[in-house]
């Protein structure tokens, strides 16, 4: 008979590993708005997402690039002093594209969020709810430079190339690289802000889509008809007031290309530069009109995300 005390028993183990704390680096809040912002970046061109965003963010950059591109071209084969499009007119030309732009990737940075109810999970680390916005203004705001700055950078460098004395061209040209650069930016930032301070009280996206569109765009249309039967005084305040015209009165400005009165007779003309003339403002009016509309957009925005429920 075998002896029962030396059969092999089945009974289970419990190993006490103990709690460990982890003792690795913490990056903190600073690292998470950067991840924040890179992530937020890669989404607005559509990267790790499927292919419609990809074709329609990048497809929206070609055509902003396409009066650039045509500039260099044409300028190549014209010679010195040829200009398809100048600085100054550049965002009223592709400036439905922008819009465009901002309205459907504005939806999706903030949107989507809500939508999927990700908040919480973004909170629960070391970053604060207006750390949230501050990088989703940047990413959408970097992203649009693609739109902005880049375009007139390749008119300015394919200007440069094609002159014939090019030091001679760049010494009276250099001036428009700060003015690129500030329009570009203020355009940017006032465009971002807006477009996002609008779509983030809805996680629709055709909701969101349409009322960027309305602010951004049809606004500047309804000024149109609007200031003609009104009188300079009242035009120049809804023209204030519209983003469309702040942003390209302001760029007007910045390139010092705004006209005066007195040389369109104070008529209310088709191009930009009548309508800008006939408001009769002063220049910094314009640029103060575009950061007032920036800071008002960013105040609602921050006081939005303060308030709302996770």
């Amino acid at each position: 008979m075998a002896n029962l005390d030396q059969a092999p028993q089945s009974r289970g183990v419990v190993y006490d590993l103990g709690y460990r704390n982890y003792d690795g680096p913490r990056l903190g809040r600073r690292y998470a708005i950067r991840s924040l912002y890179v992530l937020s970046l890669r989404n607005t061109f559509g990267l790790g997402r499927g292919t419609l965003p990809k074709v329609l963010a990048f497809g929206l950059a070609l055509v902003a690039l396409l009066p650039a591109i045509f500039t260099v071209a044409f300028g190549a084969v014209a010679g010195e002093g040829f200009e398809f499009v100048e600085h100054h007119e550049y965002f009223g030309l592709i400036q439905i594209v922008i819009v465009l732009f901002v309205a459907a990737m504005a939806s999706d940075l903030v949107g989507n969020d809500r939508k999927n109810n990700t908040l919480p999970l973004y909170f629960s680390r070391p970053i604060e709810r207006d750390d949230y916005l501050l990088a989703k203004i940047a990413a959408l705001a970097t992203a649009l430079m693609s739109l902005t700055l880049l375009p007139q950078l390749l008119v300015f460098v394919g200007n440069w190339l094609g002159a014939t004395d090019g030091t001679e061209w760049l010494g009276d040209n250099i001036s428009d690289i700060w003015r690129i650069g500030a329009s570009s930016t203020l355009v940017s930032l006032q465009l971002a802000v807006i477009g996002l301070a609008i779509a983030m009280f809805t996680t629709r996206r055709v909701f969101a889509l349409t009322s960027v569109l309305a602010a951004l765009w049809f606004s500047a249309v309804f000024t149109s008809g609007l200031v003609t039967v009104l009188g300079p005084g009242w035009a120049a305040v809804a023209m204030l007031a519209t983003p469309g015209y702040a942003m390209n009165a302001a760029t007007y400005v910045i390139f010092d290309a705004v006209p005066a009165r007195s040389d369109r007779m104070g008529e209310w003309g088709s191009s930009m530069a009548d309508q800008v003339a006939y408001a009769d403002l002063p220049g910094w009016t314009w640029i103060a009109a575009l950061v007032a509309q920036t800071a008002i957009a960013l105040f609602f925005a921050i006081r939005r995300y303060r308030k709302v429920t996770l």
